[in-house]
């Protein structure tokens, strides 16, 4: 198992975001914007009963990018799993095939997740969680990090929670500063960000409304946190990170039409290389396009537009009239 270097101090993440950051979308960023220190798979479930294929895991995080040790490298390979779940077994094999970088998902908002006990819903049991990540941590030889929020319904357990990660061995967390109840309807609170890098021996990474260059600067300099993760934020400006280490942000709408068209030209190449269904590409299509207009000028209407579409030709011939 290779040993990884140190989060370097303001590295900028690009989140896991389920159904969007599979291995095309990840092989696009990576050709247009390296700017990006890290990466994430989106969650792989683990199983409940069984446990999956050696080639399953492996495509999950995709079966070019699995061959390239520099990728390994900025990837995390984020997990989604509960207390029924068959979590050692997976885990186990995770570090059989050397993946060295392993984020444990605690934070998914999703009632369906935390119905089954996934997600952010393990927060509400500290203890119980606790035992859960230290049999993670046993049978996991490489890097192990976890994405939390800083809280269920409330924010009794924080910083409970933040001890507990840094007692069972995690390297790194991520802070997203909203509870599960919040969802995205309320502004996050950067003020459990700062507390955690108080508390915490290990880096914090900081998320939540972080939308532009500018909320990189003040998240690092408000919180105090080792680095930053942006997620719809990423997706609405994929190519935040370039613009934050060349130290701009075009705000020009005809530019970033122009970024949108560029960056679906290689997305759609991609995906067609990987023979998917035109079904497939026009879903893919559509939510990867889902933040990408908010706050362009006529953004909402050309969004709509993309949405309704029913073919892949429509859905291209709205982007290349940008």
């Amino acid at each position: 198992m290779r040993k990884l270097a140190p989060i370097p101090y303001g590295s900028l993440f690009f989140a896991p975001m389920e159904g969007i950051t599979d291995e095309a979308f990840r092989k696009t960023i990576l050709k247009l914007f390296p700017e990006w220190d890290y990466l994430a798979c989106d969650f792989l479930r683990v199983p409940s009963a069984g446990r999956y294929p050696a080639k399953h895991l492996v495509r999950h995080f995709g079966k070019e990018l699995f061959e390239l040790p520099w990728v390994q490298e900025k990837t995390m390979y984020q997990i989604l799993t509960s207390h029924r779940a068959f979590t050692a077994e997976m885990v186990r094999q995770v570090d059989e095939l050397e993946i060295p970088w392993l984020d444990v998902n605690i934070g998914c908002p999703s009632p369906t997740v935390c119905r089954n006990g996934g997600g952010s819903f393990l927060l509400t049991d500290i203890p119980k969680l606790g035992a859960l990540l230290a049999e993670v941590r046993s049978n996991y030889r490489g890097r192990l990090t976890a994405k939390i929020r800083v809280g269920y319904k409330d924010t009794t357990n924080f910083e409970e929670s933040i001890r507990m990660l840094n007692d069972v061995g995690v390297e790194a967390i991520t802070v997203h500063g909203r509870t599960q109840a919040q969802m995205y309807k309320e502004p996050a609170d950067w003020s459990f960000i700062r507390r955690a890098v108080e508390l915490s021996k290990v880096p914090v990474i900081g998320n939540g409304d972080v939308w532009e260059t500018a909320d990189i600067d003040r998240m690092l300099r408000e919180t105090g946190c080792h680095a930053v993760m942006a997620a719809r934020g990423a997706l609405k400006a994929p190519w935040m990170a370039q613009d934050y280490r060349r130290g701009f942000f075009d705000r020009d709408g005809s530019a970033t039409f122009k970024r949108i068209k560029a960056f679906f030209q290689d997305y759609r190449a991609l995906l067609e290389t990987e023979n998917i269904s035109m079904r497939g590409l026009l879903k893919q299509s559509k939510s990867v396009s889902r933040f990408m207009l908010e706050g362009a000028d006529g953004g909402e209407a050309i969004r709509r537009k993309l949405i309704l579409s029913q073919t892949v030709p429509e859905f291209f011939s709205v982007i290349d009239s940008l």
